[in-house]
């Protein structure tokens, strides 16, 4: 027997995190932890996060799935792509550094001081660990598939049916909006939105929503709520507890 855990959604808020992982047991090898994207942006230690996540990785290996979402994304552009169009959080960059060394940055070039943070991050060793974690990940596939599920951080083209791997365009996966609901072949758990937008329902805020068919909606709005919702998944008893 294992249990799969899903957590989505953290945005830079470290403390609800460690909160989360709390209810996450990995000492059993068999059982996994899925994290489903977006895990920069809004919160104020969106690099700790990834530290942390990163960490996971390394003390459990095989036993964590860590998927991108579309904040990801978009700081990978801006990053690595150094694409001007790329858009990113200004809470995000101050998460690498200290207010000392954003201040030196500053001082040192005024005129261009995105320029000299995303050179900072690109060349200081300490962050050569995260740009090699970083550039792997990008690379990944953006959904992961069980004997059960569909891990995804936004969602799939549905309407392709046992397709859907093919017919589902890229940005579908991480940026797919509005959402579906409704029967599928496999249960679809995604983050990306407000779980209490899609239940039409405030209760739902910081909570998991199930459309009583194949979806479960993992909250989405941290901010909102301060709570990282944890969705179990029993193998053996293929029962959900959340």
């Amino acid at each position: 027997m294992a249990i799969y855990y899903a957590m989505s959604d953290i945005h830079g808020y470290l403390d609800e995190f460690l909160v989360a992982l709390e209810k996450v047991d990995l000492t059993i090898s068999e059982n996994h932890l899925f994290i489903l994207g977006d895990y920069i942006d809004n919160g104020e230690y969106s690099y700790q996060v990834l530290e942390k996540i990163c960490e996971l990785e390394t003390t459990y290996p095989n036993q964590v799935t860590v998927l991108l979402g579309n904040h990801d994304e978009w700081f990978y552009h801006w990053l690595i792509n150094e694409d001007v169009s790329a858009e990113y959080f200004p809470e995000t960059i101050k998460s690498f550094f200290s207010l000392e060394e954003l201040t030196l940055l500053l001082q040192k070039n005024p005129s261009q001081f995105e320029e000299a943070i995303r050179d900072e991050i690109k060349s200081n060793p300490k962050f050569t660990p995260f740009m090699e974690w970083f550039k792997r990940k990008f690379q990944e596939p953006r959904y992961i598939e069980t004997d059960w599920q569909i891990f995804v951080h936004a969602g799939i083209d549905e309407e392709a049916g046992v397709f859907w791997k093919e017919g589902t365009d890229p940005s579908m996966f991480t940026n797919k909006f509005p959402v579906t609901t409704g029967r599928f072949s496999k249960d679809i758990i995604s983050g990306h939105v407000g779980s209490y937008q899609v239940a039409h329902n405030k209760d739902y805020l910081g909570k998991i929503f199930f459309d009583e068919h194949s979806h479960y909606f993992i909250d989405g709005t941290v901010d909102q709520s301060r709570v990282i919702p944890v969705l179990e998944f029993d193998t053996l008893k293929q029962t959900y507890k959340y």
